[in-house]
């Protein structure tokens, strides 16, 4: 017998290309992802996916059965919206993909919040940057998205949450007593980084450049692709660094770090909640965007 869990990890594999990034992406171990494709194989009575140059890619049988498991996959969609109208109950997965960034503060919080509203579903949180975000929208895998920069056209999008980057250091560190510097100022400081792929990275670049910083002077001792451990490094009594305000707003006001305004400089930038242009939001997801516009600023960010 085919179950939807088979179904899902057949298009999660096939979507992705890759077994491991199913498992993640399901929350499951990567010999349950196998063992589900072979149980779905056995069924069938063909091989659905074969390697092709290093990647996995489907056969022309598992082609044949990926066309028809979207659409079932589709119309369960359907039959579940339609049974929580009538119920008022609801148990079903929400695959959502979050930035980095806001994974490290607020949005965690929200996604409990939501879960206790509807205690009947499931909830997958897949943290990435907001390219690997996207792509997994396109694929499938992913019912909704929240990223930090514009999204392209391919998607439907809504601005949901205005964020700060700000420079800060350690109380002890020469740039907070005098608390504005000249752009220029910071040639003389050890600077932690997010890593290069980072949104935060490239907005900060595109500033500082912007007031006439050379950014490949500077001093970049570090780079790290996690804001909380760039946190604990300048909290700690080490370097400075550029990181989401929101991220920093507990430590700020208990003093452990101290903002250092840079003349001129103001980082600005829109977190977007995107799907796929042409797909059909679930009836899941639909409510999970409605509750995180129900939300205003000031509940998300204090």
């Amino acid at each position: 017998m085919i179950d939807i869990t088979k179904l899902k990890t057949f298009v999660a594999v096939a979507d992705l290309g890759s077994f491991s990034k199913a498992s993640e992406i399901l929350y499951i171990t990567q010999p349950a992802v196998t063992q589900q494709i072979k149980a779905l194989e056995k069924i069938v009575g063909a091989k659905l996916f074969q390697r092709q140059g290093g990647k996995i890619v489907l056969t022309n049988e598992g082609r044949r059965i990926y066309e028809i498991a979207r659409s079932l996959l589709n119309d369960y969609e359907n039959l579940m919206e339609e049974m929580a109208k009538i119920k008022k109950d609801f148990k079903d997965t929400l695959f959502v993909g979050v930035s980095t960034t806001l994974s490290e503060y607020k949005v965690p919080e929200l996604i409990a919040e939501f879960h206790s509203q509807m205690p009947g579903i499931s909830i997958r949180m897949f943290v990435e940057n907001s390219q690997q975000i996207e792509d997994s929208l396109i694929s499938g895998v992913l019912n909704v998205g929240i990223i930090e920069r514009t999204p392209s056209e391919k998607f439907q999008s809504i601005k949901w949450l205005m964020d700060e980057i700000i420079y800060f250091t350690y109380p002890e560190h020469p740039f907070a007593r005098e608390g504005e510097i000249e752009p220029e100022r910071l040639y003389e400081a050890d600077i932690i980084f997010r890593e290069v792929s980072s949104g935060t990275r490239k907005i900060v670049r595109e500033e500082l450049e912007r007031l006439g910083v050379i950014f490949e002077k500077l001093n970049i001792k570090v780079e790290v692709n996690c804001g909380r451990s760039i946190l604990n490094m300048v909290r700690s009594g080490y370097g400075t660094s550029f990181l989401s305000k929101g991220l920093l707003e507990r430590d700020l006001q208990e003093g452990s770090i101290v903002q250092v305004k840079i003349k001129g400089f103001s980082a600005k930038r829109w977190y977007y909640i995107v799907y796929p242009e042409n797909a059909k939001l679930s009836f899941l997801a639909s409510r999970f965007i409605r509750f995180l516009l129900s939300k205003s600023e000031k509940e998300i960010t204090v």
